[in-house]
């Protein structure tokens, strides 16, 4: 339960309806995204004014002492769209099927970071309400924008087991792979020996080995650059057209990296009060950060707003 609220979640019981929406509601326990409200006649909640800005009115994202990593802005690989191109012309109906068809294809493209830009966003990020307070008012990023980004928002958890014994066999292999290349000279299943391990090799598990560097590499990445073992039964069952609710957990993970880069610009100006000139904070974000851009891209533009 503590892991899932640190990531963005709350657990709770609630009255589910069936995406298909046949049949009654059933009262089970869920996971929602915070900050939540039960009921339209509590108390609006109001923005603290410590939240609203933490630095001074002259912020400038070019001169601050920040070096942000961002690990989850991953730009395509040298053969990933080729990897991609192949898997497709066998995979694309199982693709549809899952609803990853889009997200996958978008992998293939180079998006250009302009960090100044994601930097001054960042600086109007309220954790409390999940929003960026902008002079004419609020804006956010939602489970629609991840949605349009092609990552369901429907379907069984991204943290589900396996159930069968036959998909519980796949995975072993999965683990033997990456065991086997932790083993070799490097000590480490990297995206590109794991790529060289099963590009255009016919193996029966290349199509779920192909989902997992995708996951560990553009979805979930961590900050070391490898495959993720735990991306595995997601990996597997996405291979058999079962729909993955990955919207809700991409999203959590960007809100959580929006709070951390809010926390850090906020004691800057602490930095500047030591009068240590070279002392820089260092940080690593680990979520898709580039859908935060392409988001303040799509909404500021349809909206007609400014940043400032």
């Amino acid at each position: 339960m503590e892991e899932f609220v640190e990531f963005g979640f709350v657990e709770r019981e609630e009255l589910m309806v069936s995406p298909s929406g046949d049949g009654e509601p059933t009262c089970r326990s869920a996971h929602f995204l915070q900050p939540t409200v039960t009921s339209i006649d509590g108390p609006v909640f109001e923005i603290p004014n410590h939240r609203i800005s933490c630095v001074p009115p002259t912020f400038d994202p070019k001169n601050l002492p920040l070096e942000v990593k961002y690990n989850g802005w991953r730009q395509p690989q040298k053969e990933w769209r080729r990897w991609v191109e192949n898997m497709s012309s066998l995979h694309e109906s199982t693709w549809k099927q899952s609803g990853i068809r889009e997200a996958i294809w978008s992998s293939t493209y180079e998006i250009q970071r302009n960090s100044d830009l994601v930097l001054g966003l960042a600086e109007k990020w309220c954790p409390d309400t999940q929003s960026f307070i902008f002079p004419w008012g609020e804006a956010t990023i939602t489970l629609e924008d991840i949605m349009i980004s092609g990552y369901s928002v429907l379907g069984s958890a991204f943290f589900a087991d396996l159930e069968t014994e036959e998909l519980e066999e796949i995975e072993c292999k999965l683990n033997q792979a990456r065991k086997g290349l932790n083993r070799s000279p490097s000590k480490k299943a990297s995206y590109g020996a794991w790529m060289k391990k099963f590009m255009g090799t016919g193996s029966d598990i290349e199509h779920e080995a192909f989902l997992a560097l995708w996951l560990s590499r553009y979805v979930f990445p961590g900050s070391s650059c490898v495959i993720v073992q735990a991306v595995f039964p997601t990996a597997i069952q996405l291979s058999r057209g079962t729909r993955i609710a990955l919207a809700p957990a991409i999203l959590a993970s960007i809100y959580r990296d929006l709070a951390l880069l809010k926390k850090n610009i906020a004691v800057l100006p602490e930095l500047d009060n030591c009068g240590d000139e070279d002392q820089v904070l260092q940080i690593t974000i680990c979520s898709p950060f580039q859908l935060v851009q392409i988001w303040l891209g799509r909404g500021l533009k349809s909206l007609g707003r400014k940043l400032t």
